[in-house]
Parts: C-alpha cells; structure tokens; sequence
C-alpha cells in the first residue's frame, strides 16, 4: 500500500499549485480541505488529490 496522506510539499509537487494558491482555493471551496492529524499538522488525502486533478 502506498503513502495515503500528504504533506503540503507533496501536494505542491502532485499539483504543480503554490502553497499559497492552494490556501486561497481552499477558502474559495475550490479545493479539498486538509484532514487535521494533530493540533498544528494537516494532511491531505491522496485520493482527494486525485479526484481534484481529474475533475
């Protein structure tokens, strides 16, 4: 099985989106909400990722 949550870096590389553009499409509901793993670290699915870039 492979790596299911992802970092900001990695989402950045998967994308080829900003940090920053990330973010602003988050708050604009354009984008999947990271997951809050503990109280100041999140991670995004890999398959919500996924579902983003083939929509």
């Amino acid at each position: 099985m492979g790596k299911e949550l992802l970092t900001i870096h990695e989402v950045t590389e998967i994308t080829g989106l900003s940090t920053s553009t990330i973010y602003k499409y988050i708050k604009l509901k354009k984008f999947p909400e990271p997951k809050r793993i503990g109280s100041r670290t999140v991670r995004w699915r890999l398959s919500d990722i996924q579902d983003f870039i083939n929509s």
